[in-house]
This record gives structure tokens, C-alpha cells and sequence, in this order.
């Protein structure tokens, strides 16, 4: 990950303001817990969750464990029938420790703004996305409490 130096200005009332490095990866970006779906989920069940305007794909595991992301799903895939058949072949990926630049960059260009984020043994981290703007990342909600 390659840091962004002289940013900014930090700034203490003992030093006034000074320069900083602004260190941000792919992992500060993303949503931490993504919605997901069991590895084994039907196409009903995938058809549900896509069937919501904000949800641009949905996550397959098993565990932790990536399996699949299905982005759409054909009208005569049956119900009952395995979604990670419809998975995509090659979904977007990207490494925790991807720059901010890469992240915005990788998820900007992608066509529903998602891009997922995996550990090298290929388990979700998260899931990297860009508002309908395409001007910045999705933020959890906060809870109330």
C-alpha cells in the first residue's frame, strides 16, 4: 500500500500545523459485514435478496470461506437450483492492503460499484462500494442505540 504523504496538516496547539501521512487501505474502506448468503443458497433464495434495488450482488461462503457472487440471475433458473451456478465467473476482487486509490479506482470502474475484499486464502474480508454517484464509499449504518 503506498501512503499519501503531506496530505494534509495536522495540526496541536504545541506544534501548530505540521505535515502527516495519511495511510488508508482497501480494509478501512470496506463494509465489514457484508450481507451474505450460505455457499449452498437456492436461486429463490438469491432471487429475494436481488429483488431489493440496493443489493447489487450477492455474496456467497461458507463460513468465512468465499464461494461465489451472483449479480443477476436468468428468468428460467429454476428455484430450487443452485445459486453458485450462476455465480460470476471472475467477480472483482481486491487485497485488504490495496491503496485508498486502488480501491476507489477498482470500484468506480466496476458496473454495479462493488468490489469484494479477500484475504489470500480467498475468505471475505468485506465488500468495498461506491454510492450511486460514484462519488464516495458506502458506509455501515450506524446502530442506535
Amino acid at each position: 500500500m503506498q501512503c499519501l504523504a503531506n496530505y494534509g496538516q495536522a495540526y496541536t496547539p504545541q506544534t501548530g500545523p505540521r505535515p502527516y501521512t495519511r495511510c488508508v487501505s482497501a480494509a478501512d474502506l470496506m463494509l465489514r459485514e457484508p450481507k451474505t448468503l450460505a455457499g449452498d443458497a437456492s436461486v429463490a433464495e438469491v432471487r429475494e435478496q436481488l429483488a431489493n434495488p440496493k443489493v447489487q450482488l450477492v455474496l456467497l461462503t461458507d463460513g468465512r470461506a468465499f464461494k461465489g457472487a451472483v449479480t443477476s440471475l436468468p428468468a428460467e433458473a429454476g428455484a430450487t437450483e443452485s445459486a453458485l451456478a450462476y455465480a460470476e465467473r471472475e467477480p472483482e476482487t481486491i487485497a485488504p492492503d490495496a491503496s485508498e486509490e486502488e480501491a476507489f479506482a477498482r470500484a468506480a470502474a466496476s458496473p454495479n460499484r462493488r468490489v469484494i475484499v479477500l484475504d489470500d486464502d480467498r475468505n471475505l474480508l468485506g465488500l468495498l462500494c461506491l454510492n450511486q454517484a460514484r462519488s464516495g464509499f458506502c458506509r455501515a449504518p450506524s446502530s442506535s442505540a
